[in-house]
């Protein structure tokens, strides 16, 4: 497994620099693109990604051509969510998911996902997995590793460890991605996006296209795609 590596001092965001000079890097290996600060850094559905200069691991890294489907890329996202997770575990730290893009240590997050495409007809030919995570220092309110660590001294070993989870296609992801959750399966505080309605349920699944599933102390099942239903907190409630 090949990776070319690019680092840069400043870019808008790492997404939009990766796929605005796709032309620039190479088509027939992985590529990972990292800089210092990302002076418009960009998270899911069009949120915001700031960071410290230098204090943040900001990464895109850019599949070689490709022919997939939708599946495919919800695989390969959560795949790349796992590999952060248990890239953190393995140094020490008690690193768990949130649905749909975020890592969290304790009860802070740490790192944000942005998972993209380029299509070529009805299949994927190119994968931009895209993280912002908090290193040396963080905004309050959110988590990072300790002002011993550098940003760098991360890249390489995590864009392996990335790739390498990417390439291994295991059939129970989704099981995995599930069970990683900190929120799976216990009563929490929901709000409905779209009403305003305050609920509690247990998340109970993540579906084949990355939607989740919310079951209710009445035993309804709500399915919700991503920023249409949002956290609030887990209280162990039932």
């Amino acid at each position: 497994m090949e990776i070319k590596y690019h680092h840069f001092s400043n870019v808008d965001s790492t997404n939009s620099f990766a796929r605005r000079e796709l032309n620039s890097f190479s088509d027939d290996c992985w590529t990972a693109i990292s800089s210092d600060t990302q002076t418009k850094g960009r998270g899911q559905n069009g949120s915001d990604w700031v960071d410290s200069p230098c204090d943040s691991l900001l990464m895109t890294i850019i599949s070689p051509e490709i022919k997939w489907d939708n599946s495919k890329i919800m695989n390969a996202h959560m795949s790349g969510s796992l590999a952060i997770m248990n890239f953190l575990v393995n140094h020490g730290f008690n690193a768990r998911l949130k649905w749909p893009n975020d890592v969290y240590i304790g009860s802070g997050k740490i790192a944000g996902i942005l998972s993209e495409a380029s299509w070529q007809g009805d299949f994927c030919n190119r994968f931009f997995f895209g993280l912002g995570m908090n290193v040396r220092n963080a905004p309050d309110g959110y988590s990072f590793l300790g002002s011993n660590y550098l940003p760098e001294q991360f890249r390489i070993p995590l864009a392996e460890v990335i790739v390498n989870q990417i390439i291994i296609e295991k059939k129970d992801i989704r099981f995995i991605y599930e069970r990683s959750l900190f929120h799976w399966n216990i009563g929490c505080d929901w709000k409905d996006l779209s009403t305003g309605e305050l609920f509690q349920a247990k998340t109970t699944g993540v579906c084949a296209d990355g939607s989740l599933e919310l079951t209710l102390l009445s035993g309804e099942v709500r399915t919700f795609a991503n920023k249409e239903v949002m956290f609030l907190n887990s209280n162990k409630i039932f």
